[in-house]
């Protein structure tokens, strides 16, 4: 196996799929219940509007994670989320299947709001992958902090990283980092998940398990990389054709990724801080506020009682620059941060396999037994009730874990 095929497996190995948007046509019968609220551009509450939309609660009811739409007189049905959030509560490691995944989003809305179909065997062909375009794809990878590193010394580096290759950067300081995040082609983040799960109290919704203080050990040791690919960016990946999710085979997603973390050029040594000839970019007067502020100054002091003053300087840095003065300064780094060498293929990390078969942490379904059954609950036999593995276009993909 060449350098490159070892690389790309290993990513393969280490990509998941959080948020996916799905649009299937042709749906009859989607009749939101009146809660969705069928709503005008007003937005008031009307009786005979062209669309609707809602929240779907998850299975256990604590959460709504996927978003519900039907367009043009409830012919178009529209999807987005979290599928893992929708079945188990979370979203830290999550499957690599896009098949599974968008044929499980479909299911989780059809069993809450039965759905009409043009054949009756049509959701046969989402078991397949096939009849659904994908209008958006997230997906994540855990990133190995570095010994002698803290996982926001490298959210920070990435942001700086971010600033000096000209990408419109957001930072929270220590704990996320957003290049390019309005996109509407394809965008990257880097974020510290375990300080996530704490600000939102979600900790406590994991399920008791052996395995769940390895998933919460997993997202203090890792910072994730997430991409996002947007409907305009995944039509332009496969020369304009509309994209299903049988052509997402998780070898197809780790390309993506890895090619697009490559595209930013986020390479080169990074201290904590702005430096000297990076501060340059920034104009006068707010280049010294940017300066006393990531040095820890207390600007509410300095600027004494002019809140006005200090309350417009932060808005012409958050607009122009990403930078907000009111969060805490980034924390010193006392060693450079070789940022090239730190986001290797390699530093990338699998979900370990006690995690990873853990069905209460991964939610996952065998999709060749589902058909088989249903095939025989229908008495089909012959070449049609045959399972096709939907990533068969790859080659030399293997089945079975990496299809997990």
């Amino acid at each position: 196996m060449t350098n490159e095929k070892k690389i790309l497996q290993h990513m393969t190995d280490c990509i998941m799929i959080d948020t996916m948007g799905l649009r299937v046509d042709n749906v009859s019968g989607v009749k939101l219940p009146r809660k969705f609220a069928q709503v005008s551009d007003d937005p008031e509450v009307v009786d005979n509007s062209s669309w609707a939309k809602g929240n779907l609660k998850s299975e256990s009811g604590k959460c709504m994670p996927l978003r519900v739409r039907s367009q043009k007189s409830g012919t178009k049905l529209l999807v987005e989320g979290s599928n893992s959030m929708q079945y188990l509560d979370h979203n830290i490691v999550s499957s690599n299947n896009a098949v599974m995944t968008a044929f499980s989003m479909l299911d989780a809305v059809q069993r809450q709001y039965p759905l009409e179909f043009e054949y009756l065997r049509r959701p046969m062909d989402f078991r397949r992958g096939e009849g659904i375009d994908v209008t958006r794809i997230d997906t994540p990878a855990m990133l190995q902090v570095p010994s002698g590193l803290s996982a926001g010394a490298i959210v920070n580096a990435f942001a700086y990283a971010g600033i000096r290759a000209g990408r419109i950067t957001t930072i929270y300081p220590n704990e996320s980092a957003y290049l390019d995040q309005h996109s509407q082609l394809a965008s990257i983040k880097a974020y510290v998940k375990a300080l996530q799960l704490k600000q939102k109290l979600r900790e406590e919704w994991l399920p008791k398990t052996e395995n769940a203080a390895s998933l919460l050990n997993l997202a203090s040791d890792t910072v994730r990389f997430e991409a996002v690919f947007r409907l305009k960016q995944l039509s332009r990946l496969f020369d304009g054709q509309a994209v299903t999710p049988a052509m997402l085979s998780p070898k197809t997603l780790a390309a993506l990724f890895l090619d697009l973390l490559d595209g930013y050029n986020l390479k080169g040594s990074l201290r904590g801080f702005l430096r000297d000839e990076e501060l340059q970019h920034i104009r006068s007067p707010y280049r010294s506020t940017v300066a006393l502020w990531q040095r820890g100054t207390d600007l509410r002091k300095l600027f004494g009682s002019d809140e006005k003053l200090l309350t417009s300087h932060r808005r012409v840095l958050k607009r122009e620059f990403s930078i907000d003065i009111f969060l805490p300064p980034p924390g010193a780094i006392d060693v450079p941060i070789e940022l090239g060498e730190i986001l290797r293929v390699e530093n990338f990390v699998p979900v370990p396999a006690a995690i990873k078969s853990d069905p209460a942490l991964v939610y996952n379904r065998d999709m060749q037994a589902e058909w088989l059954a249903r095939n025989r609950e229908k008495g089909q036999r012959g070449i049609s009730s045959i399972y096709i593995n939907p990533y068969h276009h790859d080659d030399d993909q293997e089945d079975g874990d990496s299809h997990d």
